[in-house]
């Protein structure tokens, strides 16, 4: 029984295989119409082919979809490597440049020193601030081990920055004219018989008042250390922007522009007293 149901598979397999091969030879030579069995089975077939068929896009679209994220993916990652390199070249040209800067208003200073020889000096890098925009107070890094004391005078390429308040072994807070604590006689450039004082203030402008009460003070004129407190003389201390005199006060009142952009300070230098024996 067995041997007989093995054979008759057997046939039909050996029938529908030998169906198929005439269909085959009857399509390849071409015809203008298809048979009924041929179009049974197409009708069987052709959906499953469909089927499969776009599945196999579905597939290979995924595939190629994946293999593009990844390519991008790849292609961001170089981006975003060669961003970083040239975020860090242009720190670096930014870095020389604020340098070089720093250098010129190193040499503007160096003037001043060289033309009141000026012996004891040496430059210094700010290293911290207290809180806020401005530089009222901060810290440089030069202190006792380097010879600065108190009351040492510091200043940059464009003025006068103020004193050193405290000093330490190798640091020194400095207090900035600005500083509502500090004070500053001064002289008007263009006639040095009108003298003043100012003071700093909360809005890091300088406020004073002249001593002789028909000093003849415009808007614009600049101001310079007087040389009669610790400040050596001849360092520009800013500019006035206002003047102002009430009826009931006897001074002229002036507001002033610190010539030193407080809220960027970066290398300074540092003119020591002569000590007194």
């Amino acid at each position: 029984m067995g041997k007989f149901m093995k054979r008759g598979l057997a046939m039909i397999v050996i029938i529908i295989t030998i169906i198929l091969i005439i269909l085959m030879g009857i399509t390849i030579g071409g015809r203008t119409r298809i048979s009924t069995p041929e179009n049974i089975i197409g009708k069987v077939i052709t959906p499953i082919q469909r089927f499969f068929f776009k599945g196999g896009q579905m597939v290979e679209g995924s595939f190629r979809s994946i293999f593009a994220f990844r390519s991008i993916s790849e292609e961001n990652e170089q981006l975003k490597k060669e961003l970083e390199e040239l975020n860090k070249e242009v720190i670096s040209l930014q870095l020389q440049n604020n340098d070089l800067e720093e250098l010129r208003d190193l040499r503007e200073a160096l003037r001043y020193i060289e033309e009141n020889s000026i012996d004891n000096y040496l430059t210094a890098s700010v290293t911290g601030k207290d809180m806020g925009n401005w530089f009222n107070m901060f810290i440089i890094n030069a202190g006792e081990n380097h010879g600065v004391v108190k009351d040492s005078t510091v200043m940059n390429g464009d003025g006068l920055v103020g004193k050193v308040y405290e000093t330490a072994g190798n640091w020194s807070k400095v207090l900035s004219i600005i500083d509502n604590k500090s004070s500053v006689s001064f002289e008007i450039l263009r006639n040095d018989q009108y003298v003043g004082v100012v003071k700093g203030s909360v809005n890091s402008n300088l406020t004073g008042y002249l001593i002789d009460p028909e000093a003849e003070v415009l808007v614009g004129d600049k101001l310079i250390t007087t040389g009669l407190s610790v400040y050596p003389k001849g360092i520009l201390v800013g500019s006035v922007k206002e003047v102002t005199k009430k009826e009931d006060e006897l001074l002229k009142t002036i507001i002033v522009e610190p010539s030193v952009n407080f809220r960027r300070l970066n290398k300074v230098f540092v003119i020591i007293p002569d000590k007194i024996d």
